[in-house]
């Protein structure tokens, strides 16, 4: 009878390896079982890699199920003598056949997601030893990437097929990111595909989180919070509880606690990672690298042109740009110069036109490091474009926003900041000066009727700042605007029934309030509230008048009564497009 070359715990790998080449499987398989039992101790397992590494020349495609049960051994959580002799093997084992490289790779990357979920009520122990087994398994993909050019090539995809879907628990999210994020560290030159990948699926977390649905879930929970709570109450102050709730901003969103909302809560924490992430690049040792900043930021840059202009209904993910410009003031008019220079472009699309417009009215409104000179020459710029752009109008046309979209968003652009700006021109030594070379009466009252088209509250508060200071008189205008305001068909629908209404450009305003609760710490120092008052009139009169046959249009952005927006000039955010007069 054949002795078996297992003795113990004493294995004669090569002896088991040449014997499974030459037909004989039994000392194979059990080989193979031994290496399943995940009892298995250590001076064992040691001897078994110890053996393997010796024949790893042979290793060829007749022996994947054998890599692959080495593949699943737990080896991150062993002693130093078991994970340094299992990386020595994985290491010679890609150097002589790379095409065990996808399989290795894969799992590892499978190790950056924990096993247990936050629901599973993970302690802080079992989070640090998973976090201490990533940074086992960083070692061993640096160390293959060493090894083997090509590691970048296969783990760049592999990174984004094996992302957790959107709607896993918030945790296991967290861990991935953060893991991709520190493969940045070793693979440089490939930075930016990584945060390709991370930044495209927290957009589509992003459009899954509208603002509405945020603000009502936190509002819903800070009432059932505040009822539960006067249940037990017998004051008979306990009957304002509800109007106290309205006006009170929720206390997840002040504490920097969990959101409500589960796409919000899971948005909030992978911006919490990528603001960090970031601030490291930049500021390594607390002062700023300016080198590596200017890296990072052509890399952002280009990921916010490839994916983040063109995606509607997004809210947060766009803050990253508005992070990072704060850093110096070069890449903030480096990122508005971008900005302008699509905006100029006839040749590109006028959808991503009144895109790149409508982000360089909010960086300059909203952000608190955009000087005033800064914002009096995008001011400038932009009414040097419109009366251009009215001067060459060679035929007759009514409000058109189909054809002249570029033109009414410039217009809303230019309203927009003035009246976010307004009192820090007039305290300037030469604002009024300045204000009064703009012509403004001249735009308001050209043909094309920017008033009528740009959002009304936008329009009445531009309104009374230009009559304070005798700027320009939109009152009138504003007026016939209201009485002329009738539904128009669109030009390319089948159905003559299908109405709209000429006022197309709906919010497009990127950088309104930040709403996420964890990562506002990160926006918060660099962000503008609107400091006037917006002027609204009784229109009730006007409304009892309406037609009744008219059809009642709402608009896409308006909000629920519970949560009105606290900033005045807080339209809602859309970055992205919405193809208006269209099917």
């Amino acid at each position: 009878m054949e002795k078996s070359i297992i003795v113990s715990s004493e294995v004669n790998v090569p002896a088991i390896i040449q014997k499974y080449k030459d037909g004989s499987t039994r000392d194979y398989d059990l080989f193979v079982s031994k290496l399943t039992n995940d009892e298995l101790d250590s001076p064992s397992l040691v001897a078994c890699l110890q053996g393997l590494k010796e024949c790893v020349s042979i290793l060829d495609r007749d022996y994947e199920t054998l890599i692959s049960v080495i593949l699943k051994i737990g080896w991150t959580l062993r002693e130093t003598a078991v994970i340094q002799e299992y990386q020595a093997f994985i290491l010679n084992l890609l150097s002589a056949h790379t095409f065990y490289l996808k399989a290795c790779l894969r799992s590892f990357v499978r190790l950056f997601l924990p096993k247990h979920s936050i629901a599973d009520s993970v302690s802080t122990d079992q989070k640090q030893t998973h976090d201490d087994q990533c940074l086992v398994v960083h070692g061993l993909i640096k160390s293959i990437t060493q090894v083997v050019p090509m590691t970048a090539t296969v783990l760049l995809p592999m990174l984004s097929n094996m992302f957790p879907y959107m709607t896993k628990d918030t945790y296991i999210q967290e861990c991935y990111v953060k893991n991709i994020l520190r493969i940045t560290q070793y693979l440089p030159t490939n930075r930016k595909q990584i945060l390709e990948i991370v930044l495209d699926r927290m957009l589509k977390l992003d459009v899954r989180s509208p603002r509405h649905e945020i603000q009502e879930c936190e509002n819903l929970e800070c009432q059932e919070d505040m009822m539960d709570e006067a249940i037990f109450d017998m004051d008979d102050s306990a009957c304002v509880i509800p109007s106290v709730v309205m006006a009170t901003r929720p206390s997840s969103m002040e504490d920097g606690g969990p959101m409500s909302h589960k796409e919000a809560d899971r948005l909030d924490t992978l911006m919490v990672l990528l603001f960090t992430f970031v601030q490291g690049v930049c500021y390594p040792n607390g002062n700023l690298h300016w080198e590596e900043t200017k890296k990072l930021y052509k890399e952002i840059l280009y990921i916010f042109d490839k994916i983040i202009l063109s995606t509607h209904a997004s809210c947060h993910v766009q803050f990253i740009m508005f992070y990072i410009c704060s850093f110096r003031r070069d890449l903030c008019e480096g990122f508005i110069d971008y900005l302008w220079k699509k905006v100029q472009d006839p040749n590109t699309e006028s959808i991503f036109r009144q895109a790149s417009v409508s982000y360089i009215s909010s960086i300059v409104a909203r952000a608190t490091y955009v000087p005033l000179s800064t914002a009096t020459m995008c001011i400038n710029l932009m009414c040097q474009w419109i009366h251009r752009y009215i001067e060459n109008i060679t035929y007759a046309t009514s409000t058109d926003t189909l054809h002249h979209g570029p033109f009414y968003s410039i217009c809303q652009a230019l309203f927009y900041v003035f009246a976010f700006r307004n009192k820090e021109i007039f305290e300037s030594r030469k604002g009024r000066k300045f204000a009064k070379k703009l012509g403004l009466q001249t735009i308001v009252t050209c043909r094309l009727n920017p008033l009528r088209v740009c959002l009304p509250t936008v329009v009445k508060t531009f309104s009374s700042v230009t009559r304070m200071h005798q700027l320009a008189f939109c009152d009138t205008i504003i007026e016939r605007n209201s009485r002329n305001f009738l539904p128009i068909v669109s030009a390319n629908t089948s159905c003559p029934s299908r109405l709209s209404l000429v006022n197309a450009l709906d919010s497009f305003f990127p950088f309104d309030p930040y709403l996420l609760s964890r990562s506002r710490k990160f926006v918060l120092p660099l962000y503008r509230e609107y400091e006037g008052n917006v002027l609204e009139e009784d229109d009730s009169d006007n409304e009892s008048q309406e037609d009744d046959f008219l059809p009642e249009v709402q608009s896409t952005t308006e909000r629920p009564e519970s949560w009105k927006n606290t900033d005045p000039m807080d339209y809602g955010v859309s970055p992205g497009f919405k193809k208006v007069l269209s099917n």
